[in-house]
């Protein structure tokens, strides 16, 4: 007999052992039971050799209906997160940008009346930007952990803040961590890689005054003469506090290669988890930003208050496994977590440093140790120091989307919709 025909007796049987007399009866039940078992089984024996491939019996249906039952609030939840991954996408990509962009050209008039009041409104517009971000980050599921030290104490300072960078999701961990830091999110001045500029965001980002780079050795010192101009003309009389930027190019990925290139054509041990840093951006930022060596409270450019700080911003996924933004906006984390570490070390600026060898050095070492940090948080889960969850408020989440939503209608309603309707209506006048 076959084990499912068997198993029925053997359990009577061991059910009963302690009984020292079995009537007849029990004894003729335990019979046919056994009859009865093998004969079901030789049954559904027979029909799984008669069944053709098409068919579909009754035990196939009742089996298949309970995997359907099964699987239907799976895919509710599969085609709810698609739902809201698209909302955000939208609303990051198009509905953001063009309610930003709009607000901001009509409060640009303000300059003539009041600059101070124009960036306390543009600041706070930008602030609002990042809270959508933020929102979008909570969707997915991130998770930041800090380390190390706490740059609450320099959210009115003016910084230069420099991260290592793994992934497209970087800009989501630093806007997710740094959010609630006072002014921070809405003053902050960010060095891209141009791919964005012509995009909805790269406008948005354009109008805020965050530079665009395209890198390549020919035009590496026009570039570097731009930005130093674009930092003099903007960087006070707009009144950013932060100077964010990837030194080290590009994501580790694309750059790993070259990268060991780098360190073996200049003589540096090789580093595993990060790449040593392109200086002269941040030799542009002292260039200009510094402390003056004559007055410390003034900077090189004589301009205003000086960057006093740099921050050291490394950033660590679990076990090395860089997140795939597409992915990550489904909720789809590798290793399924979406833990990340980011560890801050604050430096005080050194007027040495307008000397770029100087500088050159001193980003060297810390990227050696940046390194050595990455590996220990690859192995062990945690960066050195204490831990510091990055708590979101609800309000925030909702209160963005509430804002963006509102704003975006009312442009729609003066003038995107008027607009198209006019431009619509002449190409069909033209046409026909």
């Amino acid at each position: 007999r076959g084990g499912e025909a068997e198993t029925v007796p053997r359990a009577r049987i061991t059910v009963y052992s302690h009984i020292t007399t079995m009537t007849p009866e029990i004894d003729a039940l335990s019979a046919s039971s056994d009859r009865n078992a093998a004969a079901a089984a030789a049954s559904v024996e027979r029909r799984k050799h008669s069944e053709k491939p098409g068919d579909r019996s009754r035990t196939g249906v009742t089996v298949e209906s309970d995997a359907e039952t099964a699987s239907s609030p799976m895919d509710m939840r599969k085609m709810l997160t698609w739902c809201v991954a698209v909302y955000f996408f939208i609303m990051t990509a198009f509905v953001v940008p063009i309610a930003c962009v709009s607000t901001f050209l009509l409060l640009t008039p303000l300059l003539l009346v009041s600059r101070t009041l124009f960036l306390r409104l543009e600041n706070r517009l930008c602030a609002f930007v990042n809270d959508h971000w933020v929102a979008a980050s909570a969707f997915c599921g991130l998770q930041v952990v800090e380390y190390g030290d706490d740059v609450s104490e320099l959210q009115d300072k003016r910084v230069l803040c420099l991260a290592n960078h793994l992934g497209l999701v970087d800009h989501f961990i630093l806007m997710h961590s740094l959010h609630d830091r006072g002014r921070v999110s809405g003053s902050w001045m960010w060095v891209i890689y141009n791919i964005w500029k012509y995009t909805p965001l790269g406008v948005m980002w354009t109008s805020h005054g965050n530079f665009f780079v395209n890198g390549g050795p020919n035009k590496k010192e026009r570039l570097l003469e731009t930005f130093r101009k674009h930092l003099s003309d903007y960087f006070w009389s707009w009144n950013y506090g932060w100077v964010v930027m990837y030194p080290e190019g590009s994501r580790l990925f694309m750059i790993r290669e070259s990268a060991a290139r780098f360190a073996e054509k200049n003589g540096l041990a090789p580093l595993r988890h990060c790449a040593y840093p392109r200086t002269g951006a941040a030799h542009a930022v002292i260039q200009v930003c510094a402390p003056s060596s004559e007055d410390p409270s003034v900077a090189r450019s004589g301009q205003g208050a000086p960057i006093e700080y740099v921050i050291d911003a490394t950033l660590g996924y679990p076990k090395g496994c860089v997140a795939d933004i597409g992915s990550a906006l489904m909720g789809e984390w590798p290793l399924d977590t979406s833990k990340i570490g980011l560890h801050y070390r604050i430096h005080k600026v050194k007027p040495e440093w307008a000397d770029e060898e100087k500088l050159k050095d001193f980003l060297y070492e810390r990227y050696k140790e940046k390194d050595e940090l990455l590996d220990k948080y690859y192995r062990t889960g945690e960066f050195p120091g204490e831990r510091r969850t990055v708590q979101l408020s609800t309000w925030t989440i909702m209160a963005s989307q509430a804002f963006w939503s509102a704003l975006y209608y009312a442009h729609y309603s003066i003038w995107i919709a008027p607009l198209c309707s006019t431009v619509l209506a002449s190409i069909t006048a033209f046409l026909f």
